[in-house]
């Protein structure tokens, strides 16, 4: 009987983390394509977002919030190709959310299995099932037939797009084949992550002129909202 039942709950447990990952993931890119309508600075903002990131998660692990350990150089060594490769797949997902829809963004990132797949064959892992090839090359024939009804296509877009497939194709190629992140929490990769990141993001919005103007305009429309909000609390106020 408490078999069954912690069965029961595992199950639930399981539906319910597919479910919040769902929705989670659906969210982030509404959320991101919304703010890329109002700031085409995307470099800025993930250098922003990584910096935020690393931030909270030190100061959680001062406060006692989680047990992600301290930077060690060995692991972070270890762990800067990989970061690399996630950084770039961020990166040119949010600039491909500038001129591809949500929808399209979608269907493309779906891709990233197939991609996996062929990888997989030619770095001598082993053949899948059957009946997984025939779903990876089902979803990808999907998502050419709607590429094909895109009326809104985008040539930069679409090009951003797949090329964030190649880097996260490229990013699990390699966790998987190198065993970078075997030892670490999902928190301390994290970290990880947006720690080794930082140098090159802020080399490259130096580099490409966003900084020091993307700042200044982010500042700008920060004061703009905050005006809004304090506009609208008064309002319900009065």
């Amino acid at each position: 009987m408490d078999t069954r039942s912690d069965a029961e709950s595992s199950s639930f447990l399981s539906l319910f983390a597919a479910l919040s990952y769902g929705i989670a993931s659906m969210a982030m890119v509404f959320i991101n394509k919304a703010i890329l309508m109002q700031y085409a600075h995307s470099m800025t903002l993930l250098t922003l977002q990584q910096l935020a990131t690393a931030l909270l998660i030190h100061f959680g692990r001062q406060m006692g919030y989680t047990k992600a350990k301290g930077v060690d150089f060995t692991t972070a060594k270890r762990l800067l190709p990989v970061s690399l490769f996630y950084n770039a797949n961020v990166a040119f997902a949010l600039a491909s959310l500038k001129g591809v829809n949500i929808p399209m963004y979608i269907a493309i990132k779906r891709l990233t299995p197939l991609a996996v797949l062929i990888a997989g064959f030619f770095s001598g892992k082993g053949k899948p099932t059957t009946q997984v090839i025939l779903s990876v090359l089902l979803t990808a024939a999907g998502v050419i037939v709607a590429a094909m009804g895109d009326f809104s296509f985008d040539l930069f877009g679409y090009s951003m797009a797949l090329t964030s497939v190649f880097f996260q194709t490229m990013y699990l190629v390699l966790v998987e084949k190198s065993g970078a992140e075997d030892g670490l929490s999902s928190v301390e990769i994290m970290f990880y992550n947006s720690f080794l990141s930082l140098p090159f993001l802020l080399f490259l919005i130096i580099v490409t002129g966003e900084f020091p103007n993307s700042l200044s305009l982010l500042f700008a429309k920060v004061r703009i909202y905050s005006h809004f909000l304090q506009i609208v609390i008064h309002l319900r106020l009065c």
